[in-house]
């Protein structure tokens, strides 16, 4: 799967660290550019409905003269309502996924403006959430790297693995576990939260067949019980999660990039300052041609979303994350 080219979420992660994770003493404010008027209208999807609606709030106080027009639907539908001039700005409250891109493209003849703006949650499963590696709770198995956890999910070895994982032997287990055939569990595509494993774990490959592919919803479980459910009930299985659906009969392992470390477990501090690998970041897309400027009315917004009230805002939001301060002015300059 080809996907959108931009900075790793490893130089990422290291550029929040050496930045700092909070975003609050060191942002700057938002200072007007210009005074603005007429109308900005944002699709936006629906569980960031709340969200959006306190950055129009603030952001209507010290620009009185705009009207924010924002529509909840589907994250399906932002980059498709911005390409056709709709919608001046979408926010998918995701990355964008590579046959959205393309799309965007045919029909605008470049790519479409892709901004950070924020991080999903760390436990609130359906705000894109950070996501812990799943293994049944009788798996002595404690830490996985991404090099292993991509020869599990994908035959390519993009992340440099020696071979495919066929077993738990292969990741280190002895014994009984040795010749252990590893139950790899995904979701049916698409989805967001495989796309994101797609981009992040394998580098862009595609899972392998042998990786078995569950429904979103089953009942009355969601997506992240869905797969918690058949982890804890399979003591060869191994899964993706929101780290607030752990459930008994299963558990979340440590993670690192590579056998180098350092392994993370997934603490709100380490989800905050994307330490942890399977952190996700939410983003916003405009229209943007090559060599001309961002549009005076989204170039105002964002800058007020990347400043120190909007960031505010977000930690005022139910579950959302701000960036860390390093991570913001990177997205800034994006608007120069």
């Amino acid at each position: 799967m080809k996907h959108v080219r931009r900075l790793s979420f490893a130089l990422l992660a290291l550029a929040a660290l050496a930045f700092g994770s909070c975003p609050a003493a060191d942002l700057p404010p938002y200072q007007p550019c210009l005074k603005l008027s007429g109308d900005l209208r944002i699709t936006c999807e629906t569980s960031a409905e709340p969200l959006m609606k306190i950055w129009v709030e603030r952001f209507t106080k010290v620009q009185p003269g705009l009207e924010i027009i924002a529509k909840g639907t589907s994250p399906l539908a932002s980059v498709p309502m911005v390409a056709s001039g709709a919608y001046e700005l979408g926010f998918p409250a995701r990355e964008l996924w590579a046959y959205e891109v393309e799309d965007f493209r045919r029909i605008r003849g470049y790519a479409p403006t892709v901004v950070m703006v924020g991080l999903g949650a760390h436990r609130t499963a359906g705000l894109t959430p950070a996501l812990a590696v799943y293994v049944n709770a009788n798996n002595p198995i404690e830490r996985i790297t991404l090099e292993q956890l991509d020869a599990i999910y994908s035959g390519e070895l993009r992340r440099g693995g020696a071979r495919p994982v066929t077993t738990w032997g292969d990741v280190g287990l002895t014994g009984e576990w040795a010749g252990r055939p590893v139950a790899a569990y995904t979701h049916r595509l698409p989805n967001g939260i495989d796309y994101f494993i797609q981009l992040v774990v394998t580098k862009g490959a595609d899972f392998r067949p042998s990786v078995i592919q569950l429904p979103m919803r089953c009942g009355k479980l969601g997506p992240d019980e869905v797969i918690a459910d058949a982890v804890a009930k399979n003591p060869a299985a191994i899964g993706f999660g929101c780290f607030g659906n752990v459930i008994p009969g299963m558990k979340a392992i440590t993670l690192a990039e590579n056998a180098q470390g350092p392994y993370y477990s997934g603490t709100l501090e380490e989800v905050k300052s994307m330490a942890y690998p399977l952190s996700r970041p939410i983003y916003m897309v405009i229209d943007r041609e090559p060599g001309k400027p961002v549009d005076p009315k989204q170039a105002e917004f964002l800058a007020f979303v990347l400043s120190q009230e909007g960031q505010d805002a977000i930690m005022a939001a139910d579950g959302w994350l701000p960036l860390p301060a390093g991570i913001v002015a990177a997205e800034r300059a994006k608007l120069k």
